[in-house]
Protein backbone atom coordinates (compact mmCIF):
# COMPACT_ATOMS: atom_id res chain seq x y z
CA UNK A 1 0.00 0.00 0.00
CA UNK A 2 1.19 3.22 -0.93
CA UNK A 3 2.27 6.47 1.57
CA UNK A 4 -0.03 8.28 0.41
CA UNK A 5 -3.13 5.44 0.72
CA UNK A 6 -1.58 4.57 4.37
CA UNK A 7 -1.65 7.97 5.68
CA UNK A 8 -5.57 8.39 4.26
CA UNK A 9 -6.61 4.84 5.63
CA UNK A 10 -4.50 6.14 9.55
CA UNK A 11 -6.64 9.16 9.34
CA UNK A 12 -9.89 7.18 8.89
CA UNK A 13 -8.93 4.50 11.89
CA UNK A 14 -8.44 7.68 14.59
CA UNK A 15 -11.85 9.05 13.50
CA UNK A 16 -13.21 4.58 13.67
CA UNK A 17 -11.33 5.09 17.38
CA UNK A 18 -12.30 8.63 18.72
CA UNK A 19 -15.73 6.85 18.44
CA UNK A 20 -15.11 3.54 19.56
CA UNK A 21 -13.65 5.51 22.75
CA UNK A 22 -16.99 6.70 22.97
CA UNK A 23 -19.28 4.03 22.62
CA UNK A 24 -17.53 0.60 23.01
CA UNK A 25 -19.12 -0.63 19.81
CA UNK A 26 -17.32 -1.92 16.42
CA UNK A 27 -20.61 -2.38 14.98
CA UNK A 28 -21.98 0.86 16.27
CA UNK A 29 -18.58 2.37 14.92
CA UNK A 30 -19.26 0.92 11.60
CA UNK A 31 -22.74 2.12 11.34
CA UNK A 32 -21.94 5.75 11.86
CA UNK A 33 -19.05 5.42 9.05
CA UNK A 34 -20.99 2.95 6.29
CA UNK A 35 -18.50 0.24 6.59
CA UNK A 36 -18.30 -3.31 7.67
CA UNK A 37 -17.51 -4.21 11.74
CA UNK A 38 -14.82 -6.35 10.30
CA UNK A 39 -13.33 -3.15 8.42
CA UNK A 40 -13.33 -1.09 11.72
CA UNK A 41 -11.91 -3.73 13.29
CA UNK A 42 -9.38 -4.96 11.13
CA UNK A 43 -7.88 -1.40 10.46
CA UNK A 44 -7.98 -0.78 14.74
CA UNK A 45 -5.97 -4.21 14.98
CA UNK A 46 -3.94 -3.00 11.74
CA UNK A 47 -2.59 0.53 13.88
CA UNK A 48 -2.10 -0.71 17.33
CA UNK A 49 -5.09 0.05 18.89
CA UNK A 50 -6.80 -2.54 21.77
CA UNK A 51 -10.62 -2.84 21.88
CA UNK A 52 -12.09 -3.19 25.31
CA UNK A 53 -11.12 -6.56 26.49
CA UNK A 54 -8.02 -7.13 24.83
CA UNK A 55 -5.79 -9.39 26.74
CA UNK A 56 -2.67 -7.30 27.72
CA UNK A 57 0.63 -8.63 26.39
CA UNK A 58 4.46 -9.05 28.28
CA UNK A 59 5.24 -5.90 26.80
CA UNK A 60 2.07 -4.12 28.06
CA UNK A 61 2.50 -5.01 31.56
CA UNK A 62 5.99 -4.11 31.81
CA UNK A 63 5.63 -0.78 30.54
CA UNK A 64 2.65 -0.34 33.26
CA UNK A 65 4.60 -1.98 35.89
CA UNK A 66 7.40 1.04 35.29
CA UNK A 67 4.74 3.50 35.17
CA UNK A 68 3.45 2.78 38.07
CA UNK A 69 6.77 3.05 40.02
CA UNK A 70 6.38 6.96 39.48
CA UNK A 71 6.04 9.16 42.47
CA UNK A 72 5.30 12.27 40.99
CA UNK A 73 3.38 13.51 37.88
CA UNK A 74 1.49 10.32 37.46
CA UNK A 75 -1.22 10.55 34.82
CA UNK A 76 -3.01 7.22 33.91
CA UNK A 77 -4.35 8.90 31.13
CA UNK A 78 -0.58 9.37 29.43
CA UNK A 79 -0.29 5.87 29.84
CA UNK A 80 -3.61 4.88 28.19
CA UNK A 81 -2.59 6.78 25.31
CA UNK A 82 0.64 5.14 25.28
CA UNK A 83 -0.34 1.48 24.98
CA UNK A 84 -3.46 2.73 22.83
CA UNK A 85 -5.92 1.48 25.06
CA UNK A 86 -9.53 3.12 24.83
CA UNK A 87 -10.16 3.67 28.61
CA UNK A 88 -8.54 3.99 31.71
CA UNK A 89 -10.09 1.93 33.91
CA UNK A 90 -9.41 -0.81 31.65
CA UNK A 91 -5.46 -0.12 32.49
CA UNK A 92 -6.00 0.91 35.98
CA UNK A 93 -8.04 -2.51 36.37
CA UNK A 94 -5.02 -4.34 34.89
CA UNK A 95 -2.86 -2.21 37.52
CA UNK A 96 -4.38 -4.28 40.03
CA UNK A 97 -4.46 -7.68 39.30
CA UNK A 98 -0.68 -7.06 39.05
CA UNK A 99 -1.15 -6.14 42.34
CA UNK A 100 0.18 -2.13 41.81
CA UNK A 101 -3.12 -0.53 43.49
CA UNK A 102 -3.87 -0.16 46.73
CA UNK A 103 -7.73 -0.78 46.53
CA UNK A 104 -7.58 0.78 50.92
CA UNK A 105 -6.07 3.43 49.74
CA UNK A 106 -8.02 7.06 50.59
CA UNK A 107 -8.24 9.62 48.27
CA UNK A 108 -6.38 12.69 48.75
CA UNK A 109 -8.50 16.01 48.32
CA UNK A 110 -6.93 17.31 45.63
CA UNK A 111 -8.13 14.34 44.02
CA UNK A 112 -11.57 14.13 45.16
CA UNK A 113 -11.94 17.93 44.00
CA UNK A 114 -10.63 17.21 40.45
CA UNK A 115 -13.04 14.46 40.17
CA UNK A 116 -15.62 16.54 41.77
CA UNK A 117 -15.45 18.90 38.92
CA UNK A 118 -14.95 16.78 36.06
CA UNK A 119 -18.11 14.90 37.21
CA UNK A 120 -20.53 18.48 37.57
CA UNK A 121 -19.35 19.52 33.85
CA UNK A 122 -20.38 16.45 32.57
CA UNK A 123 -23.72 16.53 33.85
CA UNK A 124 -23.84 19.63 32.90
CA UNK A 125 -23.13 19.55 29.74
CA UNK A 126 -24.45 15.80 28.88
CA UNK A 127 -26.86 15.69 31.91
CA UNK A 128 -27.23 13.04 34.31
CA UNK A 129 -26.30 9.50 32.83
CA UNK A 130 -29.38 8.09 34.39
CA UNK A 131 -31.78 10.96 33.38
CA UNK A 132 -32.75 11.37 36.97
CA UNK A 133 -30.88 14.76 38.01
CA UNK A 134 -33.27 16.92 40.50
CA UNK A 135 -36.13 13.89 40.61
CA UNK A 136 -37.37 11.80 43.36
CA UNK A 137 -39.10 8.08 43.29
CA UNK A 138 -42.32 7.85 43.61
CA UNK A 139 -44.49 6.12 46.28
CA UNK A 140 -45.14 3.29 43.72
CA UNK A 141 -41.38 2.98 43.45
CA UNK A 142 -40.80 3.92 47.01
CA UNK A 143 -43.02 0.87 47.67
CA UNK A 144 -41.45 -1.38 45.28
CA UNK A 145 -37.80 -0.60 46.76
CA UNK A 146 -39.17 -1.59 50.09
CA UNK A 147 -41.11 -4.67 48.71
CA UNK A 148 -37.88 -6.23 47.58
CA UNK A 149 -35.21 -5.32 50.67
CA UNK A 150 -37.54 -6.92 52.57
CA UNK A 151 -37.45 -10.12 50.09
CA UNK A 152 -33.55 -10.62 49.87
CA UNK A 153 -33.66 -9.85 54.43
CA UNK A 154 -36.14 -12.54 54.43
CA UNK A 155 -34.23 -15.09 51.82
CA UNK A 156 -30.69 -14.24 54.22
CA UNK A 157 -29.53 -17.43 56.33
CA UNK A 158 -27.74 -16.14 59.88
CA UNK A 159 -24.92 -17.63 58.00
CA UNK A 160 -25.21 -14.86 55.11
CA UNK A 161 -25.61 -11.80 57.86
CA UNK A 162 -22.85 -13.00 60.10
CA UNK A 163 -20.31 -13.00 56.82
CA UNK A 164 -21.99 -9.36 55.97
CA UNK A 165 -21.48 -8.09 59.40
CA UNK A 166 -18.35 -9.50 59.63
CA UNK A 167 -17.11 -8.17 56.73
CA UNK A 168 -17.91 -4.19 57.59
CA UNK A 169 -16.52 -4.78 60.67
CA UNK A 170 -13.10 -6.07 59.11
CA UNK A 171 -13.45 -3.07 56.31
CA UNK A 172 -13.58 -0.67 59.53
CA UNK A 173 -11.26 -1.41 61.22
CA UNK A 174 -8.89 -1.99 58.76
CA UNK A 175 -9.26 1.83 57.83
CA UNK A 176 -9.23 3.04 60.56
CA UNK A 177 -13.05 4.37 61.01
CA UNK A 178 -14.53 1.66 63.52
CA UNK A 179 -15.33 5.16 65.68
CA UNK A 180 -15.77 8.57 63.94
CA UNK A 181 -13.60 11.99 64.21
CA UNK A 182 -17.12 13.59 65.86
CA UNK A 183 -20.19 11.98 67.28
CA UNK A 184 -23.01 13.43 68.90
CA UNK A 185 -25.76 12.90 71.37
CA UNK A 186 -23.17 10.29 73.42
CA UNK A 187 -23.86 9.33 76.67
CA UNK A 188 -21.01 8.11 79.46
CA UNK A 189 -18.74 10.63 78.33
CA UNK A 190 -17.75 9.32 75.35
CA UNK A 191 -15.25 11.70 73.79
CA UNK A 192 -11.43 12.07 72.29
CA UNK A 193 -8.91 12.87 74.79
CA UNK A 194 -5.03 12.90 73.73
CA UNK A 195 -1.56 12.98 76.21
CA UNK A 196 1.05 10.64 76.40
CA UNK A 197 1.62 11.45 73.00
CA UNK A 198 -1.42 9.43 72.42
CA UNK A 199 -4.78 10.56 70.90
CA UNK A 200 -8.05 7.87 71.28
CA UNK A 201 -11.24 7.70 71.46
CA UNK A 202 -13.03 6.58 74.42
CA UNK A 203 -16.00 5.26 75.14
CA UNK A 204 -16.45 5.95 78.68
CA UNK A 205 -15.09 8.48 81.74
CA UNK A 206 -13.62 4.82 83.18
CA UNK A 207 -11.89 3.98 80.18
CA UNK A 208 -10.48 7.08 80.06
CA UNK A 209 -9.04 7.46 83.71
CA UNK A 210 -7.21 3.70 83.12
CA UNK A 211 -5.62 4.85 80.25
CA UNK A 212 -3.89 7.52 82.11
CA UNK A 213 -3.17 5.57 85.48
CA UNK A 214 -1.70 3.03 82.67
CA UNK A 215 0.04 6.14 81.45
CA UNK A 216 1.26 6.87 84.93
CA UNK A 217 2.55 3.37 85.52
CA UNK A 218 4.83 3.92 82.04
CA UNK A 219 5.99 6.77 83.19
CA UNK A 220 6.87 4.99 86.56
CA UNK A 221 8.92 2.14 84.61
CA UNK A 222 6.63 -0.62 86.26
CA UNK A 223 4.78 -1.41 82.59
CA UNK A 224 7.26 -1.13 79.17
CA UNK A 225 3.75 0.19 76.75
CA UNK A 226 0.02 0.30 76.84
CA UNK A 227 -2.17 0.52 73.74
CA UNK A 228 -5.71 1.74 73.33
CA UNK A 229 -7.86 -0.88 71.19
CA UNK A 230 -4.99 -1.83 69.12
CA UNK A 231 -5.85 -5.59 68.13
CA UNK A 232 -9.53 -6.96 67.24
CA UNK A 233 -9.86 -11.04 68.39
CA UNK A 234 -12.13 -12.99 65.47
CA UNK A 235 -14.15 -15.86 66.63
CA UNK A 236 -13.71 -17.65 63.03
CA UNK A 237 -17.05 -20.28 62.46
CA UNK A 238 -19.35 -17.65 64.54
CA UNK A 239 -22.70 -17.65 62.52
CA UNK A 240 -25.04 -15.76 65.07
CA UNK A 241 -24.39 -12.71 67.34
CA UNK A 242 -20.83 -11.61 68.43
CA UNK A 243 -18.39 -12.64 66.09
CA UNK A 244 -15.29 -10.15 67.27
CA UNK A 245 -14.16 -8.96 70.46
CA UNK A 246 -12.22 -5.96 70.60
CA UNK A 247 -10.45 -5.30 74.43
CA UNK A 248 -10.10 -1.74 75.48
CA UNK A 249 -5.96 -1.61 76.68
CA UNK A 250 -2.90 -3.83 75.59
CA UNK A 251 -0.79 -3.75 77.85
CA UNK A 252 2.73 -4.51 77.44
CA UNK A 253 4.93 -6.09 80.41
CA UNK A 254 8.56 -4.98 81.57
CA UNK A 255 9.72 -8.68 80.65
CA UNK A 256 7.35 -8.45 77.14
CA UNK A 257 4.66 -10.52 77.97
CA UNK A 258 1.49 -9.11 76.97
CA UNK A 259 -1.79 -8.78 79.05
CA UNK A 260 -5.46 -6.75 77.78
CA UNK A 261 -7.44 -5.34 79.85
CA UNK A 262 -10.49 -4.71 79.33
CA UNK A 263 -12.97 -1.68 82.12
CA UNK A 264 -16.15 -3.41 82.26
CA UNK A 265 -18.71 -0.94 84.25
CA UNK A 266 -21.43 -2.42 83.29
CA UNK A 267 -21.23 -6.56 82.45
CA UNK A 268 -24.36 -6.95 80.09
CA UNK A 269 -25.89 -10.07 78.27
CA UNK A 270 -23.43 -9.25 75.21
CA UNK A 271 -19.99 -8.69 77.06
CA UNK A 272 -20.64 -12.14 78.61
CA UNK A 273 -20.90 -13.65 75.62
CA UNK A 274 -17.42 -11.37 74.15
CA UNK A 275 -15.59 -12.58 77.20
CA UNK A 276 -16.87 -16.07 76.95
CA UNK A 277 -15.93 -16.49 73.67
CA UNK A 278 -12.64 -15.12 74.14
CA UNK A 279 -11.41 -17.26 76.66
CA UNK A 280 -13.25 -20.21 74.16
CA UNK A 281 -11.54 -19.40 71.12
CA UNK A 282 -8.36 -17.46 72.42
CA UNK A 283 -7.30 -19.52 75.50
CA UNK A 284 -3.95 -18.28 75.29
CA UNK A 285 -4.52 -14.62 75.36
CA UNK A 286 -4.33 -13.28 78.98
CA UNK A 287 -7.03 -11.10 79.64
CA UNK A 288 -8.14 -9.22 82.73
CA UNK A 289 -11.26 -7.25 83.33
CA UNK A 290 -11.50 -4.53 85.19
CA UNK A 291 -15.32 -4.68 86.48
CA UNK A 292 -16.97 -2.23 88.90
CA UNK A 293 -15.88 -3.64 92.01
CA UNK A 294 -12.13 -3.59 90.51
CA UNK A 295 -12.27 -0.15 89.69
CA UNK A 296 -13.84 1.26 92.27
CA UNK A 297 -11.10 0.18 94.72
CA UNK A 298 -8.52 1.01 92.29
CA UNK A 299 -10.15 5.00 92.26
CA UNK A 300 -9.60 4.70 96.18
CA UNK A 301 -5.82 3.69 95.74
CA UNK A 302 -4.72 5.50 92.75
CA UNK A 303 -7.01 8.52 92.05
CA UNK A 304 -5.02 10.94 93.83
CA UNK A 305 -2.17 10.21 92.10
CA UNK A 306 -3.40 9.93 88.20
CA UNK A 307 -2.75 13.64 86.94
CA UNK A 308 -6.51 14.19 85.57
CA UNK A 309 -8.05 11.37 87.35
CA UNK A 310 -12.07 12.21 87.34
Amino acid sequence: MSTCKTEKLRVKTEGYWEDYKKIESVHKVAAIHGVSHSTVHRNLKKFGYKLTGAKFSCDEDAAIIEFYKKKDDFDLNVLTEQLGRPHKSNVSRRAKELGLTDVNRLAIESTKQKNAEVMTERIKKNGHPRGYLGKRHSEETKSMIGEKSQAAADRATPEDTASRVMKQVRTKVARGNLYPQNRHKCSWKQQWAEFGGKRNYYRSQWELNYARYLEMLKNLGEISEWEHEPDTFWFEGVKRGTVSYLPDFKVTENNGSIAYHEVKGWMDAKSKTKIGRMAKYHPAVKLIVVDAKAYRALSKKVSGLVDGWV
